[in-house]
């Protein structure tokens, strides 16, 4: 009797396994930064990676956009990075994510900046749109060396973002047919250079 009930436990636990396995997050995209992937960019004073992290560095007075040219992504995603201003010579001047991007002339950029302020910019081959525009949060961490946890999920024409474990809003955009790409801008002000460096980044399909 003992041995019957074990086995029961035990493929209770499996199947409870095998659904818990089916239920999670698929993951799409993932890149730890232990070196540059040649999907981003040739390494340069811009751009390289090292210590987990993906550096970008642009020079003074000068915006930079990367798209990861890896493949084409899923228009609803949940991508979760981390943001850490290495040096902010420009703190208004925002940085971040990439998303619902078609090309370099067509994208969404999730932005925050290093006095705790956060937007969502949409730019098109003819107009810059601000979705959401530039607002201060309590959520965000301010200031050089500061990490801060971001996490967007994109759902239909919405798209949702989490700052440090808190939903902070939502917003309604136009995501590109057939999928989108992925990446990372960071503008430098008049002031000097910005360096920001984003690591822990996985991107999956819920």
């Amino acid at each position: 009797m003992k041995g019957k009930l074990t086995a029961l436990v035990m493929a209770m636990a499996m199947a409870f396994l095998a659904v818990t396995a089916g239920l999670a997050a698929k993951v799409i995209f993932e890149d730890k930064f232990t070196t540059l992937d040649p999907s981003w960019a040739a390494p340069s004073a811009m751009i390289n990676a090292k210590d987990g992290k993906l550096i970008i560095t642009p020079d003074k007075n000068v915006v930079q956009t990367y798209l990861n040219q890896a493949n084409i992504l899923p228009n609803d995603m949940e991508a979760n990075y981390t943001v850490t201003f290495v040096k902010a010579a420009a703190p208004a001047y925002g940085s971040g994510l990439v998303f619902w991007a078609k090309d370099l002339d067509n994208w969404y950029c999730l932005q925050i900046n290093a006095n705790g302020w956060f937007a969502v910019e949409r730019h098109t081959s003819d107009h810059r749109l601000m979705p959401v525009a530039w607002r201060e949060d309590a959520s965000l961490k301010k200031g050089e060396g500061a990490e801060n946890q971001v996490k967007l999920v994109t759902k239909g024409n919405q798209g949702t973002i989490f700052i440090n474990g808190k939903e902070v809003l939502s917003f309604t955009g136009q995501p590109p047919e057939g999928g989108s790409l992925i990446g990372f801008r960071v503008s430098s002000g008049p002031q000097d250079s910005n360096s920001v460096a984003f690591s822990n980044f996985q991107v999956v399909q819920p």
